[in-house]
């Protein structure tokens, strides 16, 4: 599972892993304005996972305080599994995952993901221009999906991958958790086109109560390298 909020690199990760040879089956692949790699999600997936936030009181950028996965989530999860059997080593990507991931690990004994992250003033100012979002609201929501995957990190020691303005950086970054991987090494798809908004994050305007998480968060990346 590739794991990290929106608007955070995930799609540029899960483009280089597809590239490298995982398998995604069909996914949403094609350019969009702000995404020239396409989202690369499945769209079963996509839609189960925002049905059960909606199921459960909330939605992607309003994530409910639980979710509780009913049986038809269940079924649509199980049958997604079922279709990526005999395929080698498969994977997937959306961002509402890191909000209902328990539901995943209980029936994939033997998962494994990454993790994305991005400065938080790229964050808000991509969702703004895309969602229209206000920019605290773009805030609270870096701060809940990144404090959930850091808690993934440290529970079950994911790698983590900072997708950065420098983009020579972000492929060194790339290369090394494809490589853990055991995938062919290929960056191909990581180019000046991504990230959208490139320009370097100041820490200093890291919002004062975001910075210890963000510290964390780059701390974590060098424990894993």
């Amino acid at each position: 599972m590739v794991l990290g909020m929106h608007r955070s690199g995930t799609s540029a990760l899960t483009g280089v892993l597809r590239q490298s040879g995982l398998y995604l089956g069909a996914a949403l692949d094609a350019p969009i304005a702000r995404n020239p790699t396409g989202l690369q999600e499945p769209a079963a997936v996509l839609h189960m996972h925002e049905d059960l936030l909606n199921a459960n009181g909330g939605c992607w950028h309003a994530p409910p305080d639980q979710v509780t996965w009913d049986k038809l989530h269940c079924a649509v999860r199980d049958l997604f599994i079922e279709s990526r059997q005999g395929t080698g080593l498969w994977g997937f990507k959306d961002p509402r995952t890191l909000l209902v991931i328990d539901g995943w690990i209980e029936v994939l004994p033997r998962w494994s993901a990454i993790g994305i992250f991005r400065a938080p003033q790229a964050v808000a100012r991509s969702l703004m221009a895309r969602n229209g979002l206000e920019e605290e609201a773009c805030y609270r929501l870096w701060e809940v999906y990144n404090t959930r995957l850091l808690q993934l990190h440290r529970l079950y020691n994911i790698p983590l991958v900072e997708f950065r303005s420098d983009t020579e950086k972000t492929r060194a970054d790339m290369l090394r958790v494809v490589e853990a991987l055991g995938l062919r090494s290929d960056v191909s798809l990581l180019d000046g086109r991504i990230p959208t908004h490139s320009a370097a994050s100041d820490p200093e305007t890291v919002p004062e109560p975001l910075q210890g998480l963000w510290r964390d968060l780059q701390a974590a990346t060098h424990v894993a390298a």
